[in-house]
């Protein structure tokens, strides 16, 4: 969420903390008090004044150009601009020779249709001050008196401030020097105060020891005689408060500039001054508003469930069938908004609108989040709705609303409201803690007047106190699934208090050294091995959806469907690692052509054999509905089978010592092609299959290239890897040499099985490895590889001289030999 500073010190006073400390330094307090600042956006430029018009003439060789004289105090500066507007200023910003505006454009002197300019009079799009596209140039005496601008002459335009709203009858401006801290909400789920300018407001009052200036207006709106307005129905408990406020007014037009500014530096995009005011309500105080155009609704307005298979047309042009969880909000002509998700396009603001219904109102948070993810529309409304907001809050609005109404001259008049609170949704929280409670919990003794201190700053009232314990009521806003046990109420205390603060303590008791976890470690060395092969691997979702899975020729049947699935991508758990993988495959061929994924991931199924270790956390007579378990995958663009499958087979070496059997198998896997694949098996354990992707799978995928895939189970993996010898030996006193040899072998010899024999020529030789295999028909010949091996050379009892080195290798060339094989480096 980005948040412009200026906007929050119109609730707490910030103009004497920013001048006397860095930006940056602020921006680490408040992120270890409070929430991360992921950035800090600074808005101002230096060079840029306020100048005067003396005289604008038409360049005598361009019917586009104009001549200006402009006055910037200690000097009159020649600026020519394209500008039409400026024939009506007389006060205009300006940026001086030497202006930078970022670190691609200065301004600098410039000849224009033969004559030099000295300078650039700004539009306020260029100057950072809206997200709007100007025709022409800034006129500063639409939003300042001459008499103040003849006095500002000469001065950095960034130390104007622009008129804002009033707030609770008292007026405000808006200064242009402005920096906008982006805070990072992911985190502060819990959190919904912080999604709104007065949330923060509060935060930086506490933390920096301020005061409140501002917080909801204290006007209550004042309604007209023009009585009765429109009936409103609440027909589902999932709407906790619905207010409607009804006016009259003029036409929208564009908003103001200092609205327009703060939207901008905001992230948020101007479109009307009534739309506007929604969007600034829903930033200032985190609550979502909609604004209808009365004369469109048909008759009452109900909220209610959604009817199965009904259909409404958005703000967004996009057509939403619902479903009957989808929270609505109806008149008698069916859907006109989605409830905290969107609202209908055909009773939507337009600029003819003069009679507008506000809607205020606090929905099911889960409800809301169902339904933004069913269609698959997040938006800032059903953002701040997922978090649970405070149903007060919805009431307190429309008093907001009226002033920028006022503030935007639209002659606003009240003729209707409608006010309804569920009492029992309202969370009336109140906590006891021990004073013992916090020391223990913190670690130090925080003085109890600093403690009650900072929790009256945060809002909540302390409503009885005794030596042993106070107790507090929580403040509505903290109410909803955020504070509401002891710890708590001490972390509010410690936050603010400063964890730099807190003493650090060594640890009194000895800690237990965990056992090695024989999952992760074998999970590192596949990581370790398949990098060091030249695979890259993948990390996808485990979610997948059915269509992906048919073109994986997989059984969706058994494939577990997700209740609330978030988009139509992701509607099932994935029964295989493929479905992903060739996805991989499909999106980066396009970047190049050799590619090799692999992935460690887990598998589901609605039945079949738990995992043991799912097993052990179930009850034995309620198990869990599914099963699943971890595959190691890989995919790769190289066509041979056998290269693939010596790098199984090596994998097989290191882990195990040996490599199982492989068997030719027609039904192994439906992605691969039945007669070009195969299985590594011990008896009826199936340790990995692979082979070829079928031809019609990587139609599917609109793949042109062969492709290789493999799968291992880990489980079996781990578990031939325990049982393979562990029995402890005597190290070695001498050193160990590394040698490798290079050797030419037929295409379809298996380099596991000549690693075997290499290392049975002597005792001395130990860890065998393939450590790269070459292919080449004019240098090595068809149907032939270069295989280098590696290997490890050490006694128990002696040095190894060279001539017993060369012993050694003539004892394996001549085993090579006698095979038929060749001896090339």
């Amino acid at each position: 969420m980005k948040t412009p500073l200026s906007w929050i010190s119109l609730y707490t006073p910030l103009e004497n903390l920013l001048s006397q400390n860095k930006i940056s330094d602020l921006a680490h307090d408040y992120s270890v008090h409070t929430a991360e600042i992921d950035d800090i956006l600074p808005h101002t430029i230096d060079g840029l004044v306020v100048g005067k018009v003396l005289s604008c003439e038409r360049h005598p060789d361009s019917k586009k150009l104009r001549i200006v004289e402009v006055n910037i105090g200690s000097e009159t500066s020649t600026i020519l601009t394209g500008a039409a507007n400026v024939d009506d200023a007389t006060y205009v910003p300006v940026a001086k020779v030497g202006t930078v505006f970022d670190e691609e454009f200065t301004i600098t002197p410039r000849k224009m249709a033969g004559m030099m300019s000295y300078g650039m009079i700004c539009s306020d799009d260029e100057l950072g001050l809206s997200s709007v596209r100007s025709e022409g140039i800034m006129i500063l005496e639409e939003y300042w008196d001459a008499d103040f601008l003849e006095s500002k002459i000469g001065t950095d335009f960034f130390d104007l401030k622009l008129p804002f709203t009033k707030i609770n009858g008292e007026k405000t401006e808006i200064s242009l020097r402005d920096t906008t801290f982006e805070i990072d909400n992911k985190f502060i789920t819990n959190r919904p105060d912080l999604f709104s300018v007065v949330g923060n407001a509060r935060e930086w009052k506490t933390i920096f020891d301020l005061e409140m200036k501002n917080d909801f207006p204290k006007n209550e709106v004042k309604l007209s005689e023009n009585l009765p307005t429109k009936k409103v129905t609440i027909d589902s408990e999932k709407c906790s408060a619905y207010h409607l406020l009804e006016t009259k007014q003029k036409t929208p037009i564009e908003s103001p500039l200092a609205i327009k500014m703060l939207m901008h530096r905001s992230g948020l995009a101007s479109k009307n001054n009534i739309v506007d005011t929604t969007n600034m309500i829903l930033t200032e105080y985190g609550q979502p508003m909609h604004a209808f155009d009365a004369e469109k609704i048909q008759g009452d307005i109900l909220v209610r469930m959604a009817k199965e298979g009904e259909e409404i047309e958005a703000l967004n042009d996009e057509i939403y069938t619902l479903c009957d969880k989808d929270l609505i909000i109806a008149d008698e002509s069916g859907p006109i908004a989605i409830a905290g998700v969107i609202g209908g396009k055909n009773t939507a603001v337009s600029e003819t609108t003069t009679h507008t219904l506000w809607e205020s109102a606090t929905f099911d948070a889960t409800s809301v989040r169902l339904t933004a993810q069913r269609i698959g529309l997040r938006t800032d409304a059903s953002t701040r709705y997922e978090k649970s907001l405070d149903p007060l809050l919805a009431g307190k609005t429309f008093a907001r609303v009226m002033e920028y109404l006022d503030f935007c001259e639209m002659q606003a008049e009240i003729v209707g409201q409608h006010d309804f609170l569920n009492t029992e949704k309202v969370a009336d929280i109140s906590v006891t803690v021990d004073w013992d409670f916090v020391e223990k919990k913190i670690g130090v003794q925080v003085p109890q007047e600093k403690s009650k201190s900072i929790l009256e700053s945060l809002g909540f009232e302390i409503t009885d106190e005794n030596k042993e314990n106070f107790t507090v009521k929580v403040p509505s806003w903290r109410a909803t699934k955020d504070v509401s046990i002891a710890e708590d109420i001490v972390e509010e205390i410690v936050r603010v208090y400063g964890y730099d603060n807190v003493p650090k303590l060594s640890l009194k008791e000895t800690q237990p050294i965990n056992e090695k976890n024989p999952q992760k470690l074998l999970k590192n060395i596949l990581l370790d091995f398949f990098a060091t092969k030249g695979w890259n691997e993948a990390l996808n979702y485990s979610f997948t959806n059915e269509k992906l899975e048919k073109k994986c020729r997989q059984n969706t049947e058994n494939a577990i469907k997700i209740q609330n699935a978030y988009t139509e991508d992701y509607t099932h758990m994935r029964t295989s690692l493929s479905t992903r993988l060739l996805g991989n495959i499909a999106n980066n061929l396009k970047y190049d052509a050799d590619l090799k994924f692999f992935e460690i991931g887990n598998v589901y199924a609605k039945s079949g054999d738990l995992r043991p270790e799912i097993q052990k956390i179930t009850d034995e007579n309620t198990p869990l509905p599914y099963s699943e378990k971890t595959i190691i995958a890989g995919i790769t663009t190289e066509k041979d089978v056998l290269a693939t499958r010596e790098n199984l087979e090596n994998l097989f070496q290191k882990l195990l010592g040996y490599i199982p059997p492989v068997h030719q198998r027609d039904d192994i896997l439906t992605v691969l092609h039945p007669g070009l694949s195969g299985a590594y098996e011990i008896g009826e354990t199936r340790v990995a299959s692979f082979g070829q992707i079928h031809p019609k799978v990587r139609q599917d995928f609109g793949i042109k290239v062969p492709l290789v895939y493999f799968e291992i189970d880990f489980a079996t993996l781990l578990d031939l890897a325990s049982e393979k010898d562990k029995r402890f030996r005597e190290l070695s006193a001498y050193q160990a040499l590394s040698r490798e040899l290079n050797f030419v072998l037929p295409e379809k010899v298996h380099t596991g099985e000549i690693a075997r024999d290499i290392e049975s020529v002597h005792p001395w030789i130990s860890d065998v490895q393939i450590d790269s295999i070459f292919r080449d028909d004019e240098k090595i010949g068809a149907n032939l590889k270069s295989v280098n091996f590696t290997f490890t050379l050490q006694s128990m009892r002696q040095t190894i001289s060279d001539d017993e080195v060369a012993e050694i290798f003539e004892k394996i060339i001549t085993m090579m030999k006698e095979k038929g094989y060749n001896l090339r480096a």
